[in-house]
C-alpha cells in the first residue's frame, strides 16, 4: 500500500460487535409485535352455531318423518291398487292425505336442512317463503272455519258449499274401505250422523245407494244408517245392525242414534272446546313462526359474514 493512503477495508471485529449490540433490540421488537397481534380480538364467524344447527337437526328429523309418511301412503295405495278419480276420492282417503303430507314435509324440510348445513341463502329463502305461505294458508283456513260456523250463510254468499263435499263422500261410503273408515271415525268422534248442518243429518244417508230407503232397493242395508251413527256406551259391544230401519218414515225410536249432521256436530265441538281448539291452533302456528324467524336470522348472519370477506 502506498505511503499516506488510508485503509478502507472493513474491520470484521467491529462489524461483529455492531451486530451483537443490535441483535437484542431486533428480537425485542419482534416479540412486542407478536404480543400486539395476539392481543387483538379474534375474527369470529357471524353465523351463530345454535341457529344453524337447530335448523339443521330439526329439519333433518322432519325429512325422516316426511319420507316415512310418503312411503306408508304409497305402500297402502299400491296394496289397494286404487285410482283417484276425483277430489272427494283424494281428500277422504287417509293414504292420499298421508302421501300429500309426507311430500310437503319432505320438500320443505329438505330446503331447511340443506340451507342450514351449506349456509345457502337461496335454500333458506325458499324455506322461509314456503313456510310463510303455509302459515298464511292455515290462518285463512282457520278464519274460514270460524266464519262458517259463526256467521250464518257466509259461505253461501261467496259460492262455497263444504257440506256438498261431505255429502259426496256419504254417497261413496261403500266404494272405498278407507273412505268408509274415515267417515265412521268422524261420525264417532263428533257424535253425528250424515253431513248436514242441522238436526236431521241422519237423513243424508238416503243419498247412498246401499242405505237408500226407496221401495225397490234390494240392499240388505236399505233404510239403515251405518253403525257409527249409533250411541254406544263405553264397554258395550258394537252391534253393526244397530242402525237398521232408522230411515223409515214410521220409525219413531231414533233415540238410539245420533241425528245431527257432522257439520252441526263440529260446530258444537268447537263451541264446547274453544280454548282447547285455540291452544292447538297456537301450538301449530308458533313453531312455524319460530322457524321462519330462525331462517331469516341465519340469512342475515350469512350475509354479514360474507361482507367480511
Amino acid at each position: 500500500m502506498a505511503h499516506g493512503q488510508t485503509s478502507t477495508s472493513p474491520n470484521p471485529q467491529a462489524q461483529r460487535q455492531r451486530r451483537q449490540s443490535r441483535g437484542p433490540s431486533v428480537i425485542q421488537d419482534r416479540i412486542n409485535n407478536t404480543l400486539r397481534r395476539r392481543r387483538k380480538k379474534p375474527d369470529y364467524s357471524a353465523v351463530n352455531p345454535f341457529v344453524k344447527y337447530v335448523l339443521f337437526f330439526t329439519n333433518f328429523i322432519f325429512i325422516l318423518v316426511g319420507i316415512a309418511f310418503a312411503a306408508v301412503g304409497i305402500y297402502i295405495l299400491s296394496l289397494k291398487n286404487k285410482t283417484v278419480t276425483s277430489f272427494i276420492d283424494f281428500i277422504f282417503d287417509p293414504a292420499c292425505i298421508l302421501c300429500l303430507a309426507g311430500c310437503i314435509i319432505l320438500a320443505v324440510a329438505f330446503f331447511g336442512c340443506g340451507g342450514a348445513l351449506r349456509e345457502s341463502r337461496l335454500f333458506l329463502k325458499i324455506y322461509y317463503i314456503i313456510l310463510s305461505l303455509l302459515l298464511l294458508l292455515e290462518i285463512l283456513l282457520v278464519i274460514f272455519i270460524f266464519v262458517f260456523y259463526f256467521v250464518d250463510g257466509a259461505f253461501a254468499k261467496i259460492g262455497l258449499y263444504p257440506e256438498e263435499a261431505f255429502s259426496d263422500a256419504v254417497k261413496k261410503y261403500r266404494d272405498d274401505p278407507d273412505m268408509q273408515g274415515f267417515i265412521d271415525n268422524i261420525q264417532d268422534l263428533l257424535s253425528c250422523c250424515g253431513a248436514s248442518n242441522d238436526d236431521n243429518g241422519y237423513l243424508d244417508w238416503n243419498k247412498n245407494s246401499y242405505f237408500n230407503c226407496s221401495p225397490g232397493n234390494p240392499s240388505p242395508e236399505a233404510c239403515s244408517v251405518p253403525f257409527s251413527c249409533c250411541k254406544i256406551k263405553p264397554g258395550e259391544n258394537i252391534n253393526y245392525r244397530c242402525g237398521a230401519d232408522m230411515l223409515k218414515k214410521d220409525q219413531m225410536n231414533i233415540s238410539s242414534i245420533y241425528v245431527q249432521g257432522c257439520f252441526k256436530g263440529l260446530q258444537e265441538v268447537i263451541k264446547d272446546n274453544i280454548w282447547i281448539v285455540g291452544g292447538t291452533i297456537l301450538g301449530i302456528f308458533i313453531p312455524q313462526a319460530f322457524f321462519i324467524c330462525l331462517a331469516k336470522a341465519l340469512i342475515s348472519q350469512i350475509e354479514e359474514q360474507m361482507a367480511k370477506w
